[in-house]
């Protein structure tokens, strides 16, 4: 058979493509892949052979107008880029480096939920004393673990009548806190009450260009100019739990994860305590440490039946890089005791 000749078959398939889509030989083109010209030219041996349905054609032409997606290939190969871009940007947080420049011990504090907008429940003197203690002491830098304010958005928007701020004097208190904190503030881990905020959330503004900022994990591991990193798996919280102990989620995270950090830690639950661990096998040293945060006093909490704990709003980490692996790392729940201890560490590094 010549190529130039056209089955029953074909002039079937053509009629009844053209009756699927009403005549539009655009359509028809692009489903089979052949050239309007050639559509044409088959459909008019299906009508010459009494295989088209006249009946069926519109009375009408409407204009074949450009579409404003993308060509399909276009969108396979876009979206094909996106996949990549996506797992090379998720792969880049795994471990995300943060230089320290100075050398010698550090003190990281863990800040717990600040709920900085909760009027009267937020203890604003520990706040305060705290932020003054790591403005004084150069060698402190800052963690926020996450929920900095309530953030009440949808059907919990009524629990602003229950504070004695607004909803616009939130970010008031917010941005103070940014500002004090600023060139302090090293990571920011977002909570379930900052994640609220959406696509739009303000704390992407407020917080500082050097702050890296995570939703809800990060695992980040501080470098020094000498010595040993400190790897941190910080999380606004982590799953599991026990009533008789409270740091059951960190300890479930480090041993059954596969990664290793030398702390792991989180916030959210209202509650402070931490840990320290030899591993049997591999002899690797690690903490587990929980922040309380600063809501003091909470209604909601007391509704539940639970109590309510006076210290460790905030855990500090004191890392000293060239020390041994079972001395590596104190923690306090004291932020002037560890700014103290920093002094008296770092002393033993100061220059003669």
């Amino acid at each position: 058979m010549r190529r130039d000749e056209i089955t029953e078959a074909e002039l079937r398939e053509v009629a009844e493509l053209n009756d699927r889509h009403e005549g539009n030989i655009s359509q028809i083109s692009k489903e089979t892949g052949f050239a309007r010209s050639t559509v044409r030219r088959r459909l008019d041996k299906a009508k010459l052979a009494g295989l088209v349905d006249h009946t069926r054609e519109p009375i009408y032409d409407s204009p074949d107008l450009p579409s404003d997606e993308m060509d399909t290939e276009a969108l396979v190969d876009h979206i094909t880029r996106r996949a990549e871009t996506a797992q090379a940007a998720a792969d880049s947080r795994d471990w995300v480096p943060i230089k320290i420049k100075i050398p010698g011990p550090v003190g990281i504090v863990w800040m717990g939920d600040p709920h900085i907008d909760d009027v009267p429940g937020c203890d604003w003197p520990t706040l305060r004393r705290h932020i003054e203690t790591v403005q004084s002491n150069p060698a402190m830098i800052v963690a926020c673990l996450g929920d900095v304010s309530n953030n009440w958005v949808g059907k919990l928007q009524h629990l602003w009548a229950a504070t004695e701020v607004s909803d616009r004097q939130q970010w008031q208190l917010v941005e103070w806190l940014f500002d004090q904190l600023r060139g302090k503030l090293a990571l920011l881990v977002k909570g379930n009450h900052d994640l609220w905020s959406g696509a739009g959330d303000p704390l992407n503004y407020i917080k500082a260009a050097s702050t890296y900022s995570a939703e809800w994990a990060a695992r980040v591991e501080f470098r020094f100019p000498k010595g040993e990193p400190f790897k941190v798996w910080a999380a606004h919280d982590m799953p599991g739990h026990s009533q008789y102990w409270p740091l059951h989620a960190q300890q479930k995270r480090a041993k059954f994860t596969g990664y290793v950090a030398d702390l792991l830690i989180s916030g959210h639950r209202h509650t402070w305590g931490w840990a320290k661990f030899e591993d049997d096998f591999s002899n690797r040293v690690y903490h587990v440490a929980r922040a309380k945060g600063y809501k003091q006093l909470d209604d909601y909490a007391v509704r539940l039946g639970h109590g309510s704990q006076k210290y460790g709003h905030s855990i500090v980490s004191v890392y000293d890089p060239l020390a041994p692996p079972n001395s590596r790392v104190l923690l306090f729940d004291d932020v002037e005791l560890a700014s103290d201890w920093l002094d008296f560490r770092r002393a033993a590094y100061a220059e003669p």
